[in-house]
């Protein structure tokens, strides 16, 4: 939201939950390390007014990432479309369930300015199996955000980057996957996120293919909380984390044939798959959900054990199980299959170790 008219870069990120705010305080000091490109004021947009004022009162979101410090140039708002006004960079951190139509108008028309290029970033992990049609979240933002007089160009953001570490100022990757149409963009994007000593970034092309990772690690990782659940070791969550990036790989190679087996070596493939088995928050409820034999459904563990913060791990198992059942897939993906069915058909929690005994 600013009104400096330096024709300076201006960024926004809109999306105050863990990880939204995480990489809101990279973003913002990146911005003061770069004055030369961007304009130094990092708008923030939370849904709650309570939150944003309690981040402009005390410069920290006690709900979301307790104990760690905003920089000064962080400026929390409510109003979504006072945030994106004449924003060249606008960061979404808004999970793709909660990703209204309202919304994509709102950053269509305020956004940018006419005749200008607005890039997009999505740190969203989400997927959707609709009207016969599987969407990336990056799918819809290039849908439903379109203005006659500006472009958009959308990539994504996705790694091994657990939000309470990243509040520590504890060293993480992550992966760009770029739809930048020329490498200064590219470049530019890249050091809106780039901190070398705290939050490494590696740029890619292959869009899908981080995006991809990031929504079917999801999976993955609800697997691996049945396991722990069951009081089962590293042994068996080694199998799930192997097995489940071979059907990540089947997965996103079925999805698109652009895809490079090389990106699920990145921050965004393997890394981010071991980080969420071992430390995520799907896993998290799903091993709760083992020891309350389903009787909590996941929204209400989500109330209880993440303050009410919404994950996008269990709707994602739903959209590929359905997608694959539309297919006639099944059979190829017994991880992902056994991890729809215990979460929403009640199958015994013990069938995830059935799962991984399949060649």
């Amino acid at each position: 939201m600013s009104e400096s008219g330096s024709g300076k870069r201006e960024v926004c990120l809109l999306g105050a939950g863990s990880y939204g705010t995480a990489v809101a305080r990279i973003v913002a000091d990146n911005l003061s390390r770069n004055p030369a490109a961007f304009d130094p004021t990092l708008s923030f947009w939370a849904r709650r007014s309570s939150v944003a004022k309690e981040m402009e009162d005390t410069r920290v979101n006690s709900q979301y990432l307790p104990g760690a410090k905003l920089p000064s140039n962080i400026c929390p708002y409510s109003e979504m479309a006072a945030v994106v006004q004449g924003c060249d960079v606008v960061i979404l951190g808004i999970p793709s369930n909660h990703l209204s139509k309202d919304m994509m108008d709102t950053i269509a028309e305020h956004a940018g300015r006419d005749g200008g290029l607005v890039q997009l970033v999505s740190l969203a992990k989400g997927i959707e199996y609709t009207n016969g049609e599987l969407r990336l979240v990056s799918d819809m933002l290039r849908e439903g955000i379109q203005h006659p007089n500006k472009a958009f160009e959308v990539s994504v953001l996705m790694g091994a980057n657990v939000a309470d570490q990243m509040g520590r100022d504890e060293f993480a990757e992550a992966t760009l996957g770029c739809g930048a149409s020329s490498t200064s963009e590219a470049a530019t994007l890249l050091s809106v996120f780039d901190d070398p000593n705290r939050f490494s970034v590696t740029l890619t092309m292959d869009r899908t293919g981080v995006e991809l990772s990031g929504a079917l690690k999801n999976v993955v990782s609800l697997a691996a909380g049945y396991a722990e659940g069951l009081n089962l070791g590293s042994n068996t969550k080694a199998a799930v984390i192997r097995n489940g990036l071979k059907e990540m790989i089947k997965f996103a190679k079925m999805r698109s044939d652009t895809v490079k087996d090389e990106t699920f070596l990145e921050s965004s493939g393997i890394a981010d798959l071991m980080t969420t088995c071992f430390g995520g928050r799907g896993r998290l409820l799903a091993a709760e959900f083992v020891r309350c034999n389903g009787q909590k459904g996941w929204a209400a563990l989500e109330e209880e054990m993440l303050n009410g913060q919404r994950i996008p791990d269990w709707h994602n198992a739903q959209h590929v199980f359905h997608f694959l059942n539309a297919e006639k897939k099944l059979e190829n993906f017994p991880l992902f299959v056994a991890v729809y069915r215990i979460g929403f058909e009640g199958s015994d929690p013990a069938s995830i170790v059935d799962a991984l005994k399949r060649k």
